[in-house]
């Protein structure tokens, strides 16, 4: 325990978050994924070892993937960086969904931050999304394609997400909406609605906000300076 506590206090180097249950949740997922441990090394422990995808469908292992997996200071408000180390995974480029440092692309900024809200397990992260994305992995490396698509990278992986949400390419028009939702709180249901449309709340912005803010209003605001930063 001892151990592992000071593991995760190098790993997150924040004194001040909850140790003692993050320690219980990377034991719980330790304990489920036996071929994984904590690693001290020589510089900023880790975790790694054998990852086995296994078939959500069947329950059948298709692969074992080689895997390095550090926990982010914001944890668990936020996904751990994994890099597959055993060069299964190649070429190690945006094709292949990985980023320049090596690390593995796991969703864009909407994906991870709705997923990672209310905060995530290492169970989960290792079921429900790094399983998940080994298993396209393994189907694109035997058929040349990902067996349900795949999104841009970078700033237009984001805007795709809106795209979808708002039933709009048009660029401005999104960022319009993003500024009317982040300069407006709480309003009544039966009052007009703050984008002069003519209609109540209710019938209109109402439907659009929840959409929209299923990420947090800050997190929100993260994605719109981000867009703005990174769109020309």
């Amino acid at each position: 325990m001892l151990q592992l506590l000071w593991l995760l206090l190098e790993l997150l180097n924040n004194p001040t978050a909850p140790m003692i249950e993050i320690t219980k949740d990377i034991e719980r997922a330790l304990k489920k994924y036996p071929t994984l441990q904590y690693v001290q090394g020589t510089g900023k422990p880790f975790i790694a070892g054998s990852f086995i995808a296994q078939s959500k469908v069947d329950n059948i292992d298709i692969e074992t993937y080689e895997i390095k997996m550090t926990i982010p200071p914001n944890y668990p408000n936020a996904f751990p960086r994994v890099w597959e180390t055993g060069g299964k995974i190649m070429p190690r480029n945006a094709t292949r969904h990985i980023y320049t440092d090596g690390s593995l692309c796991l969703g864009n900024m909407i994906d991870e931050a709705r997923a990672c809200r209310n905060g995530i397990t290492l169970t989960w992260f290792l079921d429900e999304i790094l399983n998940v994305h080994l298993c396209r992995e393994f189907v694109r490396e035997e058929t040349g394609k990902y067996p349900t698509g795949e999104r841009s990278h970078d700033a237009e992986g984001v805007w795709e997400s809106y795209y979808e949400i708002l039933g709009t390419t048009d660029k401005l028009k999104i960022f319009n909406e993003l500024e009317l939702v982040l300069s407006h709180h709480h309003i009544e249901r039966n009052s007009s609605c703050y984008c002069n449309s003519g209609k109540k709340y209710k019938i209109c912005h109402s439907r659009i906000e929840p959409k929209l803010l299923d990420v947090g209003r800050e997190k929100l605001k993260q994605i719109y300076d981000y867009l703005k930063a990174n769109t020309q």
